[in-house]
């Protein structure tokens, strides 16, 4: 467990669950990246791991057990359609009118909910309270990790090869070209030879699950 400090308040920050509701957090992200700000300090695209609960005494850090890119909004402008938190919204207020000028002043949403509408198996719109803390991982921190895991991009040739009987060079490659196109059809695809820029050839066989390689 370590310690985020927000203001004069200090906030025990546990270690993340294990298991399969809590799977890792992305691109080899720690939570000693992490940092506690307030709900409405959030920004695009930070990565939002934990809240703290509002009781009195000390704070507890509730981990989001699939931590998400933040897209803050104020819940007049969120554009979910509808889902079970913004249906509770509406409840509170709809219970009490006085209650909807608060609703612009004290929460905020900091991703709605997936594809614009919450169905079932789906995330509801993240709606926090505007003074309550969280810890993200600022999206600085989550973009560099992001493209370091990226895989550099090379150019590669590609060859396959075949043997056909042909009374001319055109005819050749007209068998080759059909047969290319059979293995579509068919289902069958050749074995490739794949060289890469510092000249080291892999043979692929794609209907085999085992790759043998070597230098040209």
């Amino acid at each position: 467990m370590r310690t985020l400090t927000l203001g004069s308040e200090s906030l025990p920050f546990t270690d993340r669950p294990t298991g399969p509701d809590y799977p890792p957090l992305p691109y080899g992200l720690t939570l000693d990246q992490a940092v506690a700000v307030y709900a409405h300090e959030v920004k695009a695209g930070d990565l939002v791991l934990a809240d703290f609960s509002d009781e009195s005494g000390t704070r507890r850090a509730g981990h989001v057990p699939t931590p998400y890119r933040a897209d803050p909004h104020t819940l007049r402008e969120c554009p979910c359609e509808g889902c079970e938190e913004c249906d509770d919204v509406d409840g509170w207020t709809l219970a009490d009118h006085s209650r909807v000028a608060d609703v612009g002043w004290r929460f905020v949403c900091l991703a709605p909910s997936e594809h614009g509408k919450s169905e079932e198996g789906q995330e509801p719109c993240a709606i926090e309270l505007r003074t309550r803390p969280v810890a993200v991982i600022h999206a600085a921190i989550v973009d560099a990790a992001e493209e370091a895991t990226r895989l550099p991009v090379r150019t590669y040739g590609v060859m396959w090869s075949a043997d056909f009987e042909a009374s001319s060079p055109q005819e050749a490659a007209r068998l080759a070209y059909e047969q290319f196109k059979s293995y579509v059809t068919d289902g069958w695809p050749p074995e490739l030879e794949i060289t890469d820029e510092e000249g080291h050839l892999t043979v692929i066989d794609l209907n085999a699950t085992e790759r043998t390689e070597g230098d040209r």
